[in-house]
């Protein structure tokens, strides 16, 4: 059924106020009566005014033409506008093909799904940013796959977003409306992010298994003059994991010989790398951990302690620790890693200096009070339990918790401070303060702590190969989504069509109409006076 919009509904009603215009006019221009010559003086005695006692109305065509060209100019001023429906389209639909599938191991094992597919009328485009149609010559090239690989590079290039396809899946139900989609993807995890959004019934997903192992050189060091350590990362379906592999330095270019490292090659030169087929260069780190210590006497303990448990900790670095005893007026060696205070006195400027270019500033309490607390060891192989005794307990405000007792009180806490960070040790490593420098935990403390501030992160998105369940996805069991024989109809969006200029149109032939009605009408009522 047609409707019609109005854009300004308010102003049209006021203005059919108008239609009482043309009404009073034939109210009150009544026609005059003749004039009769006559004699007779009684003729002239006055008479009442019967106008206003006998209204009625004259001439209802000319009356209804007016009516009706007030009320055109009444619909001028609301702007009508006519949604006219659309004819019913058939929904054709559409295959979203996701770019990691573009690989020559996986891509023609799903050739003739989409063959099937694009016959039955669904037209082919990636699943990735703009959803790039592809066309039918590049599909059935020889060299498809090194156009689709053009295409999807394009695509990724238009976009600083990572993949996210929770996201692109509501945006396709959303470009597409009406139309049956069909996803055509991997299961791994890291594409999925966030909560699963609502999606359509129409929107089907398939996933497709690809390789079910990664095996990738993740980082590098030179922990000693002819010693490798290599940290090689492995990704399966159930997890990722890394271990450490130990070699002889080379002393020229030359291949490695590493176990699920076929082909690495060692590359000389001021900063040497270590190459793989396939794979970015992997620098390799040579520059120990520095670090830096100073401890009054006051604190003499508590500097033992550390220095113990760092060496401790070192063992489990994959650089060499450069640990050195500072004074608070001695030159600092240059890019030094951290800068351990254990004083009450104000940290001197150049540590501080230091430490905002890209350095690591730790120092404790100054007071504290008596607690009894015992230190949260959650997910450490061996969770001896740490006492704290005396704490800081003053107020915490835009700090990040790193330890923290199992009542939720901080312990250490870490503060952004210029390109670098601050920590704030909120006891003190003696034994009337905590248990902790008696304790085997301190070492595998300040290991983490180290590992996560001075060695590179880890990255594993590109590699990671935990999967998805299917069964949070929706996708179906079978290879190609069954097509029903009944096509699937859309109903397009109803075509707005302004009415203003017809009925301004209308109003001016109408008006044209009136006025000749109305001249008409003079001069016959000349002629009759005559």
């Amino acid at each position: 059924m047609p409707a019609f919009l109005f854009h300004h509904a308010t102003a049209g009603l006021l203005a059919l106020l108008g239609l009482a215009v043309p009404v009073a006019i034939h109210l009150w221009n009544r026609r005059p009566g003749r004039t009769v010559r006559v004699g007779s003086v009684r003729w002239l005695e006055a008479a009442a005014n019967r106008r206003l006692r006998n209204l009625r109305l004259e001439q209802v065509w000319l009356l209804l033409l007016r009516a009706a060209l007030v009320a055109l100019l009444a619909l001028v001023v609301a702007d009508p506008v006519w949604m006219r429906p659309r004819p019913a389209q058939v929904a054709r639909g559409v295959v979203l093909l996701a770019p990691q599938l573009l690989r020559p191991d996986v891509l023609p094992a799903l050739r003739p799904s989409l063959d099937s597919l694009r016959r039955q009328g669904y037209s082919l485009r990636l699943f990735a940013p703009g959803f790039r149609p592809v066309s039918a010559h590049a599909w059935n090239q020889p060299d498809s796959l090194r156009q689709l690989l053009t295409l999807a590079r394009v695509a990724d290039s238009a976009t600083t977003v990572a993949d996210d396809y929770w996201a692109r899946a509501r945006q396709a139900a959303d470009s597409f409306p009406g139309r049956p989609l069909h996803l055509i993807t991997g299961a791994a995890l890291p594409y999925f992010i966030g909560a699963r959004p609502a999606l359509p019934a129409r929107l089907t997903w398939q996933t497709v298994p690809l390789p079910d192992s990664a095996v990738w050189l993740a980082q590098a060091w030179q922990p000693h003059p002819d010693t490798l350590r290599l940290l090689v990362g492995r990704s399966q379906e159930e997890g990722t994991v890394f271990r450490t592999v130990a070699l002889r330095h080379p002393r020229t270019a030359g291949r490695l010989s590493v176990a699920a490292l076929p082909g690495l090659e060692y590359v000389p030169g001021p900063k040497p790398v270590l190459q793989l087929a396939g794979q970015p260069a992997v620098a390799i780190h040579t520059a120990p951990l520095r670090v830096v210590l100073y401890a009054d006497a006051a604190h003499a303990a508590a500097g033992r302690y550390l220095r113990a448990a760092l060496r401790a900790a070192a063992l489990g670095l994959h650089r060499p620790l450069d640990l050195r005893t500072a004074t608070p007026t001695a030159p600092l060696p240059n890019q030094t890693d951290w800068f351990f205070w254990l004083s009450d006195q104000p940290v001197p400027a150049s540590w501080l200096l230091q430490a905002r270019q890209g350095g690591n500033l730790w120092h404790e309490a100054l007071k504290g009070s008596p607690v009894e607390a015992r230190l949260a060891l959650n997910g450490l192989a061996d969770e001896t339990a740490v006492a704290v005794r005396r704490l800081d307990t003053g107020v915490v405000a835009r700090q990040t918790i790193i330890w923290q007792t199992g009542t939720g009180q901080p312990v250490l806490l870490r503060q952004p401070l210029g390109q670098g960070s601050r920590y704030q040790l909120r006891t003190r490593l003696q034994s009337d303060w905590t248990s902790l420098p008696e304790s085997s935990v301190l070492p595998v403390l300040l290991l983490q702590l180290l590992r996560s501030e001075s060695e590179p992160a880890v990255g594993i998105t590109a590699h990671d190969l935990r999967q998805l369940d299917p069964r949070q996805l929706g996708a179906l069991a079978s290879v190609v989504a069954p097509v029903s024989s009944n096509p699937v109809t859309i109903q397009p969006a109803p075509q707005a069509v302004e009415l203003r200029p017809g009925l301004l149109l209308a109003a001016l032939l109408l008006f044209a109409l009136e006025r000749w009605l109305a001249r008409r009408r003079s001069v016959s009522l000349s002629s009759s006076s005559l």
